[in-house]
């Protein structure tokens, strides 16, 4: 049997049955909520002994778009842009969040939902030969091309 797995959005699929099994198993559960309940905190120290990092403060965000604009936002000075493929998620679907934060998404050509080192090369030479460029380019943002159902495969199943 054949089945193309589809990676445009991680919101069109259902939960996995084990995550469901535990779901109901605590959804009785008194808990405070709010990130103090002893679930999260068990997370965190998961995400911390797995990084390695025992005093690394972990934080937990409500979805990919809110994680991508705070990631951008904190790596980027206020006059910084992020290059991304002009068929790139940040560039479609979240460019609005990200921008709102005073970050330009700078959009480039693809190939196959792919950017290349030339085209990139190329973009950063222009840039810096023209003295009135206002926006920097300081971040490339690379996302699997699949999420524009730029490529596609088909996995092999036993």
């Amino acid at each position: 049997m054949n089945t193309k797995l589809s990676f445009a959005s991680d919101y069109m699929e259902g939960a996995h049955p084990s995550i469901l099994e535990t779901l109901q198993e605590t959804n009785f559960l008194a808990s405070p909520g709010y990130g103090t309940d002893s679930f999260t905190e068990s997370a965190k120290q998961k995400i911390r002994e797995a990084c390695k990092a025992p005093d690394a403060e972990v934080y937990f965000l409500v979805g990919g778009t809110q994680t991508n604009a705070t990631v951008i936002d904190g790596l980027l000075q206020s006059y910084q842009g992020v290059i991304a493929a002009d068929t790139g998620h940040v560039s479609m679907h979240e460019a609005g969040a990200i921008e709102h934060s005073g970050h330009k998404v700078l959009t480039l050509p693809h190939e196959l939902g792919k950017l290349s080192a030339e085209e990139i090369r190329a973009y950063l030479k222009t840039f810096w030969s023209d003295e009135t460029t206002s926006i920097w380019s300081c971040l490339v943002w690379f996302t699997f091309p699949s999420r524009r159902s730029m490529a596609r495969f088909t996995p092999k199943r036993n």
